[in-house]
């Protein structure tokens, strides 16, 4: 009898047969705060996201540049870890909007900010049906060039959002100049990504 679980044999399974040479790692970027996504290009430019109100961009030759609208030491100052992630701006998800501007989800400012690269920054989003977006997670920009966000929570000190009992987490999509929910009734909505379909 055949294993009906077994893989049919189609070449080399990338997962199973993946391996790192531990030579081949290096570190790229310093003084990075919070770079909880990374976006990157084809010339190896990498962009991440920094708890400074921003994004960092680091250069191929490994140079970086912070640029942000205005530069929060907020978050190095904190005196303690919960005002450190709950006040002022914490940028979170990035994604290229289709001209190369910035998206940013902006977990502590709840908000989907659009930032070109030089750092001039608007809001996108702060509100959707008339309520307070709530805590913006992750962004996404699809093939048919609709951004997609998750929001974890609505409630303002995340914190709290941290618990089983509590679904009040969604996925929005922005079309024609309005986002509207499309699912909802997740616990602390995170990233998420399409497949090809």
């Amino acid at each position: 009898m055949q294993n009906p679980v077994a893989a049919p044999e189609s070449g080399p399974n990338l997962i199973l047969d993946f391996g790192l040479n531990r030579e081949s790692v290096r570190y790229i970027g310093q003084d990075l705060q919070r770079p909880e996504c990374i976006l990157a290009e084809p010339d190896g430019t990498l962009w991440s996201a920094d708890a400074r109100g921003g994004v960092v961009r680091i250069a191929p030759d490994g140079s970086q540049r912070i640029i942000t609208q205005s530069r929060s030491q907020y978050f190095d100052a904190a005196a303690t870890e919960s005002t450190r992630y709950l006040t002022g701006t914490l940028p979170n998800g990035l994604a290229f909007a289709a001209n190369g501007d910035i998206l940013i989800s902006n977990f502590g400012t709840d908000c989907l900010e659009v930032m070109t690269r030089d750092g001039t920054t608007r809001v996108l989003a702060d509100s959707i049906d008339g309520e307070a977006i709530g805590k913006v997670n992750f962004v996404l920009r699809d093939s048919r060039d609709r951004i997609w966000i998750t929001v974890s929570t609505r409630i303002k000190n995340w914190m709290h959002a941290l618990r089983t009992d509590l679904a009040d987490g969604y996925i929005a999509r922005y079309e024609d100049g309005k986002f509207r929910i499309v699912a909802d009734g997740f616990h602390f909505t995170n990233e998420i990504r399409f497949d090809a379909a």
